[in-house]
């Protein structure tokens, strides 16, 4: 009984540390622009929040307030994995596991990112889709604040998961939505480049993920 408790608090531990990196991510945002931050997360906003900081050098994804927004977009990803990895039967005990994941997220993400850059360079559907893509990044980042804190009050209230699952579901969908609409817009806005944004879709922004989930579920069994 006791290696139990001890195994539990172990786990507890550094899932905190996790949570204390997360803390200390978003206080870097404050420290390199307190007000786009607090624009940021007013999300009934986001519309002013575009206008205000689609500059050539807030688009610029390399930039250390983007890059900092990126590495919470990734921790928020992976502690959703942690959270609910019991539920396929293979749950995340040790912290090397989650770090495994983390690495493995970040370059992923990476190198779909400065491949995306490429191939729609080569298209010339850079300068169009680069607002829209600045735009789909910000609910990125603004969704992945929300579940830090609903993974938060879940790690340490322990919610039911029936109340988790249907928070998570509402999220998603909410998600979802305002991601559609952006494709939407896409296509309305340039519709003689349809074909190309078609691929650039399916080929670039479906397809990886895919083969993300394919190959953690063959690392995982």
């Amino acid at each position: 009984m006791g290696e139990l408790v001890y195994r539990s608090n172990v786990h507890q531990d550094w899932v905190s540390l996790i949570f204390l990196i997360n803390l200390l991510l978003v206080s870097a945002l404050f420290y390199l622009d307190p007000v786009r931050l607090r624009r940021l997360i007013r999300f009934y906003a986001t519309t002013l929040y575009i206008s205000k900081h689609s500059s050539e050098k807030n688009l610029n994804f390399l930039s250390p307030f983007n890059l900092v927004s990126f590495l919470i977009v990734i921790n928020s990803l992976c502690l959703f994995f942690l959270s609910f990895s019991s539920q396929i039967n293979k749950p995340i005990v040790f912290a090397f596991e989650y770090y495994y994941l983390l690495v493995g997220l970040f370059i992923f993400l990476s190198l779909r990112f400065f491949f995306i850059q490429f191939v729609v360079g080569q298209l010339r559907l850079l300068r169009a889709l680069k607002l829209s893509y600045f735009r789909s990044f910000t609910h990125h980042v603004q969704f992945a604040l929300l579940f830090l804190i609903i993974l938060f009050i879940d790690f340490y209230a322990n919610l039911p998961t029936s109340i988790s699952i249907v928070i998570f579901l509402f999220l998603g969908s909410l998600w979802f939505i305002y991601q559609a609409r952006i494709i939407i817009s896409i296509f309305n806005s340039r519709p003689r480049d349809v074909v190309y944004i078609f691929i650039y879709l399916c080929t670039l922004k479906i397809i990886p993920w895919y083969w993300f989930y394919t190959l953690l579920i063959e690392l995982e069994f």
